[in-house]
């Protein structure tokens, strides 16, 4: 036998090591908890299970006792759900539950050993009531002292009442991540979902919350509950269209069918003796009963029995059966067969905003609140939002809205912006159609929101007639302004609110 040292053996064992997150791996490997396989896999299911949104079972390593104020402070927390997908996140929120993972074991020793001492001294309070009974009654009285078998039920006694001590949340993790949930809470409550903004960096909501215009959102994200029209507007915007890629649905269609099929029916006919259903006077030898057979054996009364056969009155049996009868029938009905048409998805949508001195106050936040539903409306759908915010001549400011870092810095710029200039319509409305003839942009509808209070230069309707006429539809929301104004030249159809004064008390 050969005695020699085997390298490829010692690498087989290790290589369960190949499972571990590699910047993870230093705290792995110090952890005290269960052997180093055993943690490997532990915190692989929970790397696992927290990128895909959900907290690991409850029969992952590490121990129920030592996970549950983790477990308890995650659900706190709230984290869990953002974690779905992230894995920048997920690693740097692994770190710290390896740590409190840690801090538990110390806390659940610290606790076993404070239970431990309590035990042991109230052992040997019991041994010295002991010792002073054996003096009274002068019996011989032995040492105080606390052998090991005492000492190791002492012990297992501690662990067991740490072990179903009610776990509390972990503090320290709470405390370590308590504002940026609150932060992400906060803005999923406005977007919905933090898609690509925690894809980009999931500590980005750190500059986002510190934005002067972040207050604003919020509190247009209230004005929008109070608005339900505005949903209804912006989710009518962009054309459908065919999805890129002849991505398709399958569909199921109902063409009438005419078949002639087979039936088999069954007929009762007293032909087929099969069952009895009673008596009947007949003429049938076969099936008379016992008593008119008699008669044939009377010298008299044979006779009688002839004319009664004759006259079919003798006693029978009454019998039928079901006969099966082959008929070809002729159905008519619905048959479904499968198709496929283009998967329909709506286009851009260009969001025009008058920022002139007229639409300042109450008009302003709710052209913002207008802007903010259109960018959930085209995060949500994967569309594509720009806004273009105008006044005078040559004060356009143009920004594609999206949940990227860069655009939400951009989103957050507008809503800083306080609202006060003049009118150029007809110098916006040229950058809105150069836009729409770009490829990327021509499925997209428009949604001008304005007081209305300026002229439409026949220019101006010239130029949007020709953009109508390929197809672009211009959504118009005038505020506050009942009459027919200058935005009814260029938008049809034109969303006119009455009830603004329910959204802050302005009304005009």
């Amino acid at each position: 036998m050969s005695a020699a040292f085997d390298v490829a053996s010692l690498e087989r064992s290790y290589t369960f090591l190949e499972d571990c997150p590699e910047n993870l791996f230093d705290d792995i490997v110090t952890m005290p908890i269960g052997t180093l396989s055993e943690r490997v896999s532990g915190v692989r299911r929970w790397h696992d299970a927290l990128l895909a949104g959900h907290l690991p079972t409850d029969d992952t390593w590490p121990p129920a006792e030592i996970s549950t104020p983790v477990r308890l402070a995650l659900t706190e927390l709230g984290l869990v759900r953002f974690c779905k997908d992230q894995p920048e996140l997920v690693d740097a929120l692994m770190k710290e539950i390896l740590g409190a993972f840690t801090r538990q074991v110390d806390v659940r020793r610290s606790d076993v050993a404070e239970r431990l001492h309590e035990l042991e001294e109230l052992e040997r309070d019991r041994l010295m009531q002991e010792k002073a009974q054996a003096r009274r009654k002068k019996r011989p009285v032995r040492a105080i002292q606390l052998d090991l078998q005492t000492l190791e039920r002492l012990r297992e006694q501690a662990m067991q009442e740490a072990a179903q001590r009610e776990a509390s949340a972990d503090c320290d993790l709470l405390a370590a991540w308590d504002e940026r949930a609150r932060a992400w809470a906060d803005i999923a409550d406005v977007f919905g979902d933090l898609g690509e903004m925690m894809g980009r960096g999931w500590d980005l909501s750190c500059s986002v919350l510190r934005h002067t215009g972040w207050l604003d959102l919020l509190r247009l994200r209230k004005l929008l509950e109070q608005l339900p029209q505005l949903r209804d507007i912006v989710r009518a915007l962009g054309r459908l269209h065919a999805a890129d890629g002849d991505e398709s649905i399958a569909e199921k269609i109902l063409v009438p069918v005419r078949r002639v099929e087979e039936e088999r029916r069954e007929v009762r006919t007293p032909l087929i003796p099969a069952e009895m259903r009673g008596l009947e006077r007949s003429g049938e030898i076969s099936r008379m009963l016992p008593v008119e057979a008699m008669m044939l054996g009377h010298p008299k009364l044979r006779m009688l029995w002839h004319a009664r056969r004759s006259e079919r009155a003798l006693l029978t049996y009454r019998v039928e059966g079901v006969e099966i009868e082959r008929i070809q029938v002729e159905r008519e009905g619905f048959e479904e067969i499968e198709g496929k048409r283009p998967r329909p998805e709506r286009g851009p949508i260009l969001a025009v905003v008058d920022t002139s001195g007229s639409m300042h106050g109450l008009p302003e936040q709710v052209a913002k609140a207008l802007v903010l539903e259109a960018l959930r409306t085209a995060h949500a759908e994967k569309r594509r939002c720009f806004l273009y915010a105008y006044s005078g001549p040559g004060q356009v400011l143009e920004h594609e809205l999206d949940l990227s870092s860069d655009g939400m810095g951009r989103l957050l710029q507008f809503l800083g912006f306080s609202f006060g200039g003049g009118n150029d319509e007809a110098g916006m409305m040229a950058k809105v159609l150069a836009r729409l003839k770009d490829e990327n942009w021509k499925k997209a509808d428009v949604v001008f929101v304005s007081d209305g209070e300026w002229p439409a230069p026949a220019s101006l309707v010239a130029a949007v007639k020709g953009a109508r006429e390929g197809g672009t539809r211009f959504h118009g929301v005038q505020i506050g302004n009942r009459d027919r104004t200058g935005l009814h030249a260029v938008c049809d159809p034109v969303h006119i609110f009455q009830d603004w004064a329910i959204a802050g008390g302005w009304a005009r």
